[in-house]
């Protein structure tokens, strides 16, 4: 047998349970006493963490230990709970990791403790099953049995009731009530005392919002055990119980015992929660053990109960007066309330009121008390007081002092609940040392007062930003007014402000304030991504962006503008972008600018710019006025383009088209003044034969004018001519282009109709160009008619538009032709270059048109032009 089998066979067999871990907390092995006690399954947690493996609230006791067990390399034995259990632990560290024994000794626990407790059993009654005090408790909590009884908590100034203590009491039907003594310490050491604890507290919170509910608002107080506390799901309890009774959270306060205490960092730990929650947090008995005196700091409770033990003997023993004064003094000085328990005489009270203890709780002011004589006696239990005439003499001697401590308290209440964090620091044998702190903020930051106070900011502050913000402390420090800095701690970022303090010109200490500035700092972060990500796209993109203010001046301009004008290292920021205008174009330009501005319309147009070298740039751009933080406009931004060598190019395949255009319209004139010369000619012989009648010469006369008519639109139409916008009527623009088309209708058998529903108002355009375009597409239609078709050309007014609308009964067209009319080489015709159509859409859009065609094969197409009137 090898050396580990033999060691593992050694483990099955030990009486006590065993795991180890690797030096970063994994678990290495595990015995079957373990997998029982743990209730876990090896193959199941081998090789995992053992927070994973072991996912409990009390394992975060274990894994602080350990780390520190590993740090020092020293073995330790200690108890520990975990699951509501109580185990002996020996931990034994390693350079490799960790060896961990164990055993349950809770029911060893409660019997040491239970040996003698009752003298009236006898030795065989000591085993649980066979105990009568538990099978009748058992009973009692089936049966309901149990009683909620309040103590009333009085204010020893006034002598208000300003709290109830709730005490769970056992009435048997048989034995009456059941002293206290005989059954709390065996239910707090119980897993049953959790389901009692939760029974208290619904009970409690229930009879609280009752009672405010009839005019009386008080505290109710309750007591919960040790493995109550330590249960990982208490927040969520006591939550649902508030829910429930829908009682206010600061209407509840939770006492935990001083024992809790001994364990500083899971008892912070449950604290927070609890504040969190906004219930009142008590430490009972305090002073009788001494345990949490020097952790108290780290506690964010709200009142210290002073132990009856102390209290019994304070009108007799010096000593006992001694430590009760200390805790009265030491509580208020931490801003806390306190509570003596357990007042039985008059001289008690007299101490504690001459001291000022704030509260007390006691059978010499009120006995435990059922829900419904509470009720009753409330009002001769808040006169006990007044009654004995023991707080007038006191009260005028200790009422400023109890303003005072009033005012601090409510001015270190108003920091504490304050968003922010704010923050005092003085030099101290040459360290600056934190003398206040304390905000919301601060514990959001993972930071507690005690962390803070008393120390330096290198003792608390761990991510290397100590020293960089101490520069910042020395500068407040010297005397430097409003000095400001930001910083990032446990993810949050903040914005820090600090001012010295000074005294005879002498700098005695610095207060500060810290703010989140979190989502500003993630707004500016995301504003800078998305800053960089436009200005990648702007500042390599080919198209002109300009930022103009309401006064037409570049705030920003894209690099794109430099390189077209020839100045590539020019950012033009500053300077009036109508000054790059040519003279020509600035005026229309200008009242193009206004006019968008004022209507809040974009504008489109096209304009002249001049570069470096004094030449033309042709730009056409979109203008888009914004809207400013005013309401009012506030920027105006263009989006433009170097079309210089598009219209060039466009200019050329214009040229191209008409002389193509004009080309085919020669053949169609040529055959059509065949007929009416053919007419001449013979008349001529006739006249020649000696045939002489008047009739013959207006024949031959008509004739003439309709190969001049001809003759004079081919020539107009061929022959280059400058843009010339003059006042037309559309009417008779189309009658000449029926003219023209007259012989193409002839040739293909084709009828050209024309409807006009209303008289048409005539429109600045360029006739030629206009002519051009209906040439085109009722030449387009004419020609995807096969044979024997119609042509119908119809005329109206639409808003503030004319429409023409061109029919035909010819092949139509695709979708998916359609989509692409108005591109170069892309033509409806099977030989044809797409360049007419192309030049058909710019000269509409250039006249501030537009063309829309709708098309459904083997049915025909029609083709909508609108031009604006004015």
């Amino acid at each position: 047998m090898s050396n580990t089998s033999y060691s593992e066979d050694i483990l099955e067999r030990m009486s006590d349970a065993f795991y180890s871990l690797t030096e970063d907390l994994k678990i290495e092995y595990i015995n079957n006493l373990t997998e029982r006690l743990l209730k876990i399954k090896r193959e199941k947690v081998i090789g995992q963490y053992i927070y994973d493996a072991l996912p409990h609230s009390d394992i975060y006791n274990f894994v602080k230990r350990y780390k520190r067990l590993l740090a020092d390399q020293k073995p330790v034995q200690f108890k520990e709970y975990f699951n509501e259990r109580l185990y002996e632990i020996r931990a034994f560290p390693s350079k490799t990791g960790l060896s961990v024994f164990f055993k349950d000794i809770t029911v060893q626990k409660q019997d040491d403790e239970k040996i003698n407790r009752f003298d009236f059993y006898s030795s065989y009654e000591k085993d649980v099953r066979s105990n009568p005090l538990k099978i009748e408790f058992h009973k009692a909590i089936e049966s309901n049995q149990l009683l909620l009884y309040y103590q009333p908590r009085i204010n020893l100034k006034t002598g208000k009731v300003t709290g109830v203590e709730a005490l769970v009491r056992w009435k048997h039907p048989e034995w009456g009530l059941v002293s206290p003594e005989t059954f709390i310490s065996m239910v707090k050491e119980s897993e049953i005392s959790t389901s009692i604890g939760i029974w208290m507290l619904y009970t409690a919170c229930k009879q609280n919002k009752k009672w405010q509910k009839q005019g009386c608002s008080t505290v109710v107080s309750v007591n919960l055990s040790t493995i109550q506390l330590a249960q990982s799901d208490l927040i969520k309890a006591i939550t649902t119980v508030l829910q429930t009774t829908e009682l206010d959270a600061n209407f509840l306060e939770i006492e935990i015992p001083e024992i809790m205490t001994a364990d500083v960092e899971s008892t912070i730990l449950m604290l927070q929660q609890l504040k969190k929650l906004g219930v009142r947090i008590c430490i009972a008995d305090f002073g009788e053990r001494f345990r949490s005196l020097s952790y108290l700091k780290n506690y964010l409770v709200d009142t210290l109960k002073i132990g009856p033990s102390l209290v019994r003997e304070i009108s007799q023993n010096p000593n006992d007066q001694i430590i009760v004064k200390t805790i009265i003094s030491m509580a208020h000085n931490l801003y806390l309330n306190v509570v003596a328990d357990g007042i039985e005489t008059k001289e008690q009270l007299m101490f504690l009121q001459e001291h000022l203890c704030d509260e007390g709780r006691g059978f010499f002011l009120s006995k435990l008390l059922a829900a419904n004589e509470l009720e009753e006696k409330l009002s001769d239990i808040q006169q006990i007081i007044e009654k004995h005439e023991m707080f007038r003499d006191i009260n005028e001697r200790v009422s400023m002092e109890e303003l005072l401590e009033l005012a601090k308290k409510e001015l270190l209440d108003t920091v504490r609940l304050q968003q922010g964090l704010i923050f005092k620091f003085k030099k101290i044998n040459g360290r600056l040392i934190h003398t206040i702190s304390d905000g919301e903020l601060m514990y959001r930051f993972g930071l507690v007062p005690s962390q803070v106070i008393g120390k330096s900011l290198e003792e608390f502050i761990l991510n290397g930003t100590a020293a960089k913000i101490t520069s910042y402390y020395q500068k407040a420090w010297e005397g430097e007014e409003f000095v400001s800095y930001e910083n990032e701690l446990n993810g949050i970022h903040y914005h820090a402000a600090l001012r010295p303090i000074k005294k005879d010109g002498k700098v005695i200490e610095v207060i500060g304030s810290c703010i989140d500035i979190t989502s500003r700092k993630k707004a500016e972060d995301e504003l800078r991504e998305s800053e960089k990500r436009y200005r990648i796209i702007t500042e390599n993109m080919t198209d002109i962006v300009m930022l103009l203010d309401m006064n037409g001046r570049i705030l920003y301009a894209s690099p794109s503008l430099g390189k077209v004008l020839g100045f590539p290292l020019r950012s033009f920021v500053g300077e009036s972008s109508f000054d790059l205008i040519h003279p020509e174009d600035k005026q229309r330009v200008i009242m193009a600018f206004e006019q968008s501005i004022e209507t809040m319309i974009l504008h489109r147009m096209e304009t002249r710019f001049l570069d470096v070298n004094k030449k033309t740039k042709l730009f056409e751009g979109i203008g888009t006025p914004v809207i400013g933080e005013n309401g009012k406009p506030g920027y105006f931004i263009v989006v433009g383009r170097d079309i210089t060598e598009k219209r060039k190019t466009e200019e050329i395949l214009f040229k191209a088209e008409k002389l193509a255009v004009v080309g085919e319209l020669a053949a169609g004139v040529a055959h059509e003044i065949r007929n009416p010369l053919t007419s001449i000619k013979g008349f001529i012989q006739l006249l020649q034969q000696g045939m002489i009648k008047k009739e013959f010469f207006e024949i031959i006369f008509g004739e003439f004018l309709s190969i001049e008519e001809i003759l004079k639109e081919f020539i107009n139409l061929a022959k280059p001519q400058e843009i010339q916008l003059e006042k037309l009527c559309l009417k008779a623009v189309l009658q000449d282009v029926e003219i023209l088309l007259k012989s193409e209708q002839s040739l293909k058998n084709v009828q050209i109709l024309q409807e006009y529903k209303q008289e048409l108002p005539q429109i600045m355009c360029d006739r030629n160009q206009i002519k051009q375009v209906f040439i085109h597409i009722v030449k387009n239609s004419i020609e995807a008619i096969p044979d024997r078709g119609y042509v119908k050309i119809q005329g109206s007014v639409e808003k503030e538009n004319i429409l023409i609308k061109i029919i035909d009964n010819g092949v139509g067209m695709s979708k998916e032709r359609i989509k692409r009319l108005g591109e170069p080489f892309y033509s409806n015709k099977e030989k044809g270059t797409g360049l007419g159509l192309m030049l058909c859409f710019r000269i509409v859009q250039q006249h501030n048109g537009t063309i829309r065609v709708e098309s459904k094969e083997n049915h025909g197409t029609a083709v909508e032009v609108r031009l604006p009137i004015k």
